[in-house]
C-alpha cells in the first residue's frame, strides 16, 4: 500500500476515533500490516477511553519512532484520564476543556512525527473537540452502567426497514429462547403475529423524534452526526436506563425496532467489547415490497417510504460493519429457516436441539408473505413513474446483498453517494 493511501486511511480512522467507533479502532490495530496505518491505529487504540481507564495502561511499543516516546504518550493519556475523572464527578465544563487539551496534545504528538504530520491538524479542528467530547460522554453512559449492574451482558439487535420481516425474525428468535421485552407491542391487523418491540422504548423514541420536530418516517433525512447534542445524549442515556426494566439484561435478549436503523448510530460510542457482547442481524426485503406494504399500513408517500428503505439499509449496514453480524433476506428466512438458525448458532457459539428448532420455525407464517415484487413492481411504476430511477437504485442496493462480494463495502459507499445526489435534487 502506497504512503498516500495509508495516510488517507489514517485520516479516515481519525474521524472514526472522534466519532466513537471504538470497534473499528480495535480492528485496525490488530489486523492491518501496513506500517504507517498500523502504528497509527495502535496509538489511537491506546487512547480509547476503556484503555486509558485500565490500571495497567502502557503506551504502545513504537521503538522505531523516536518522537513517540513513552513520556509523550503518557502525557496525552493523562489528559484523557483527567477528562473521564471530571465527567465522573459532574464537572462538565472541566471535562470539555480537558478533552480539548487532549486533542491539542495529540496534535503536538503527531506533528513531531513526519509520517503523521499531515494528519495532526485534524485534532485542532473545533468539530473534533466537540465530537470527541460527545463520544466520550456516550461511552461513559455504558461504562458506569456496567459497574452498577444496569448494562446488558449480551444483546442481539435486529435491524431492518419497516415491513421487511423484522417481526418475523424477532419472533423466531423469541421462540428459540432469546428473550424479548416484557411489554411487547401486541398484534394488529397490519402485523398479525405481533411486533416484538418494547412499547415503552418505542414511545420513548417517538417522543424524542417529536421533540426534534421529526417523525420516524423522516429519519432518512437526519444527518450522521445527529447524536452530537445535549438532548440526544440525554435521550440515549434514558434509553439505556429503560432497557433494564423491559428486558432481562442478565440473559441474552433481542432488541428490535426499525427506527434503530438510524437511531442506533448514536449508541455506537456506548459500545465496547469489554463492556458487553453485541451482535447484529440485518434482514432485507425487496424495496418495492416493503414500500407498498408500509404505505398501505401507515399511509405515508411512496417517495418517503422508498427513501426510508434506502436510508435504513445503508445506515444500518454501515453502523454494524465492524461488529459480529449476519445479513440475509426475508425470503431466505421463510424458505431456509434452518440455515438461519444454524448461522445464529455459529454466531452465538451455541447449538439448538431439533425440538427447539422445530418450535421456533413453527412461528413463521409464509402464507402471510403476500406482497411480492414479481407481481407488484410494474403496477407500482405505473402509479409512480417519477420514482423509477430511485427504485432502480434501491433494487441495485438489494442486489448487492443478494450477491455479496469482497467489494461490498466499496459498492455500498458508491450507492450512498448516488443516493445523496437524489436527495440533493429532490
Amino acid at each position: 500500500m502506497h504512503q498516500e493511501e495509508q495516510l488517507l486511511l489514517c485520516r479516515t480512522l481519525t474521524n472514526d476515533y472522534v466519532c466513537g467507533r471504538w470497534e473499528k479502532i480495535n480492528s485496525a490495530a490488530t489486523t492491518d500490516n501496513s506500517l504507517i496505518y498500523s502504528d497509527f491505529a495502535k496509538i489511537l487504540r491506546s487512547f480509547l477511553p476503556i484503555q486509558v481507564l485500565r490500571d495497567d495502561w502502557n503506551p504502545p511499543l513504537m521503538g522505531h519512532r523516536n518522537s513517540l516516546t513513552d513520556s509523550r504518550l503518557r502525557y496525552c493519556a493523562t489528559h484523557m484520564l483527567g477528562a473521564l475523572n471530571d465527567l465522573s464527578i459532574g464537572r462538565e465544563l472541566q471535562f470539555e476543556y480537558k478533552i480539548q487539551l487532549f486533542c491539542i496534545r495529540l496534535h503536538e504528538l503527531f506533528v513531531a512525527e513526519d509520517d503523521f504530520l499531515l494528519i495532526s491538524d485534524f485534532f485542532l479542528q473545533p468539530e473534533s473537540y466537540t465530537t470527541l467530547s460527545h463520544s466520550v460522554q456516550l461511552f461513559y453512559i455504558s461504562y458506569r452502567r456496567r459497574f452498577n449492574g444496569s448494562l446488558p451482558n449480551r444483546m442481539t439487535v435486529v435491524l431492518g426497514m419497516h415491513r421487511s420481516g423484522t417481526s418475523a425474525l424477532t419472533g423466531l428468535l423469541g421462540n428459540l429462547g432469546v428473550s424479548g421485552p416484557t411489554d411487547a407491542l401486541g398484534a394488529t391487523e397490519n402485523n398479525l403475529l405481533g411486533y416484538w418491540e418494547s412499547k415503552s422504548l418505542v414511545t420513548s423514541s417517538d417522543k424524542f423524534l417529536s421533540d426534534q420536530n421529526s417523525h420516524w418516517s423522516e429519519l432518512y433525512t437526519w444527518p450522521s452526526g445527529w447524536w452530537k447534542s445535549k438532548d440526544s445524549v440525554e435521550w440515549i442515556d434514558s434509553f439505556w436506563n429503560d432497557l433494564q426494566y423491559v428486558y432481562s439484561i442478565d440473559s441474552h435478549f433481542v432488541l428490535k425496532d426499525p427506527r434503530l436503523c438510524i437511531l442506533f448510530e448514536g449508541m455506537i460510542p456506548c459500545i465496547d467489547r469489554s463492556l458487553m457482547q453485541l451482535d447484529f442481524l440485518l434482514i432485507l426485503r425487496p424495496p418495492v415490497e416493503s414500500v407498498i406494504s408500509l404505505c398501505k399500513a401507515e399511509h405515508i408517500s411512496s417517495r418517503h417510504a422508498l427513501h426510508l428503505w434506502i436510508g435504513s439499509v445503508l445506515r444500518s449496514e454501515y453502523l454494524s460493519r465492524h461488529y459480529s453480524r449476519m445479513v440475509f433476506t426475508y425470503q431466505q428466512l421463510l424458505e431456509s429457516p434452518d440455515s438461519i438458525l444454524d448461522s445464529c448458532g455459529l454466531l452465538w457459539g451455541v447449538s439448538f436441539t431439533e425440538l427447539i428448532s422445530l418450535e421456533a420455525k413453527s412461528f413463521l407464517r409464509p402464507s402471510l408473505y403476500r406482497t411480492k415484487s414479481t407481481s407488484v413492481r410494474d403496477s407500482f411504476l405505473e402509479k409512480n413513474p417519477d420514482l423509477a430511477n430511485l427504485l432502480s437504485l434501491a433494487d441495485h442496493i438489494y442486489g448487492l446483498f443478494e450477491r455479496p462480494s469482497h467489494e461490498l463495502d466499496r459498492a455500498l459507499d458508491k450507492s450512498r453517494s448516488k443516493w445523496i445526489q437524489f436527495l440533493a435534487g429532490s
